[in-house]
């Protein structure tokens, strides 16, 4: 496994572990530390050109793309090589064992995705600031 995907695959596993945990609770400074240093590696060691681009830039950079099926029907898909790392990696790692075309992820899982990294930054960022009261 390279150094993009272990990196993605702690992230993941540390954000997963922060969803179920409330802002404050003890359990977290393990995954605090662990995101923390990831962030840390992020900055001193950026793998791929899209490192600090933002969701909304993201959502802007990444088109979607309609599809015809063997069957006729219409797919709106976001195809693979046009997710910029370390972008693809994370939605990968947050994808797992989701159904997919052969070209690409469906349009709606990605911007799925994209939601869903908003709302887990907001819990991240709860965590590390539990006066916030945000969760």
């Amino acid at each position: 496994m390279n150094e993009l995907e272990t990196r993605e695959r702690q992230r993941r596993r540390a954000l997963w572990e922060l969803e179920r945990l409330q802002p404050g609770a003890d359990q977290a400074k393990l995954h605090l530390a662990i995101l923390d240093d990831i962030e840390r590696r992020d900055r001193e060691e950026p793998i791929g050109e899209a490192w600090a681009m933002s969701i909304d830039e993201l959502r802007e950079h990444v088109p979607e793309t309609e599809i015809l099926g063997r069957d006729g029907h219409h797919f709106v898909v976001v195809l693979d090589e046009h997710i910029p790392e370390p972008w693809k990696n994370r939605f990968e790692e947050a994808s797992t064992g989701s159904t997919r075309l052969r070209q690409g992820c469906y349009a709606s899982d990605w911007r799925r995705f994209l939601r869903l990294w908003a709302h887990e930054m907001k819990h991240l960022e709860a965590h590390r600031t539990p006066t916030l009261g945000i969760s």
